[in-house]
């Protein structure tokens, strides 16, 4: 999953967001780059709190091996039913990582504690890498009525491209989860040549997914290329079901033929700089994306395409290779024309 530079920077602003910075101040107000008044209700709601933080705070000092706060309550989150003693765990990860981000969500749901509004709002204020919008949306929720069976979490009241970003990491992350378990309890059911073909063709589509085909200006753009990311391999999962139901439709050589003539057209078009593009003609438009990055994609797509259908010519039976390929080239012309837009 997710490219190395986008993990790092997920990485970074996690570690800011959960407000492990100990020279932040209280209220953090340190990213919202405009002005604000003292008299403000959010600003009086944080101080009314400003003592109120977890009663067990200092009690644990250790956190356990690899304990990862965040990825650890969203696990947690989504299993069908969590004990007591595992939201226990999620707590003291988050108290020895002063991870403010899960104790604000612990303590607004009550996962493991008695539910306190007044605590979450304490540890809300502390958040850093939070846009003012976002901490006054935020503060009015957690000192409002809150609806029966509502959920709070981090991400409900974002703005800010920051933030946008690691929420994409986080639904991605949960997304992820879901489809690897899905996985896994069908490889079980395949035989022994078409489980290692499925591996290879699992790996071939998560290096076409994590190619760098997406536009990188502004604040957002980790966020779109982590969603981008998602959505080619929620793709995989669907074809790769489809394929299995032998639910696909059938698709004849000349369907095929006349898919790939548009797909080469497209891709010819694209690299090829316009008289727009002559002072930048590395670059597509006006976006980030390189023509290297494009034809490096279509290299990992070819070996992504050949080995579905070298895993359908693994199974017993389903669908001709020509209707996976056209399944797959029309995916692949809708990303080139993805691309084409930055052009306009």
């Amino acid at each position: 999953m997710f490219r190395p530079y986008l993990n790092a920077l997920l990485a970074s602003l996690m570690f800011s967001a959960c407000g492990l910075s100990s020279a932040a101040p209280y209220p953090n107000t340190s990213n919202f780059g405009v002005p604000f008044s003292e008299d403000e209700s959010w600003y009086r709601q944080c101080m009314r709190v400003a003592q109120r933080s977890a009663p067990d705070l200092g009690r644990v000092k250790e956190p356990a091996p690899r304990c990862n706060a965040g990825d650890l309550y969203y696990v947690k989150r989504s299993q069908a039913l969590t004990s007591p003693a595992e939201w226990r765990q999620v707590r003291e990860c988050a108290l020895a990582q002063e991870d403010d981000a899960v104790l604000m969500m612990l303590y607004a749901n009550g996962f493991g504690v008695a539910r306190d509004p007044d605590i979450a709002i304490h540890y809300a204020c502390k958040l850093e890498f939070i846009a003012k919008a976002e901490m006054e949306a935020r503060i009015a929720h957690l000192a409002g009525p809150q609806g029966a069976g509502a959920v709070f979490d981090q991400c409900d009241h974002i703005t800010s491209g920051y933030m946008g970003a690691v929420c994409a990491g986080i639904r991605e992350g949960q997304a992820d989860r879901v489809r690897k378990a899905r996985l896994e309890r069908t490889v079980a059911a395949l035989p022994g040549p078409a489980r290692d073909a499925l591996g290879k063709l699992r790996q071939a589509a998560e290096r076409y997914a994590g190619t760098a085909e997406t536009n990188m200006q502004g604040t957002a753009a980790p966020g779109l290329a982590i969603e981008r990311e998602g959505k080619l391999l929620a793709q995989f999962d669907e074809l790769l079901f489809d394929v299995l139901g032998k639910r696909l439709p059938a698709a004849s050589p000349q369907d095929l033929a006349r898919a790939d003539k548009e797909l080469n057209t497209a891709y010819r078009a694209l690299m090829a700089p316009t008289p727009a593009e002559r002072e930048r003609p590395d670059r597509v438009g006006d976006s980030t994306i390189t023509r290297a990055d494009v034809r490096q994609a279509e290299r990992a797509w070819i070996a992504y395409r050949d080995s579905f259908v070298t895993f359908r010519a693994r199974l017993p039976s389903g669908p001709a290779p020509e209707a996976i390929q056209l399944a797959l080239t029309r995916q692949r012309l809708a990303e080139l024309k993805r691309i084409m837009e930055y052009r306009r």
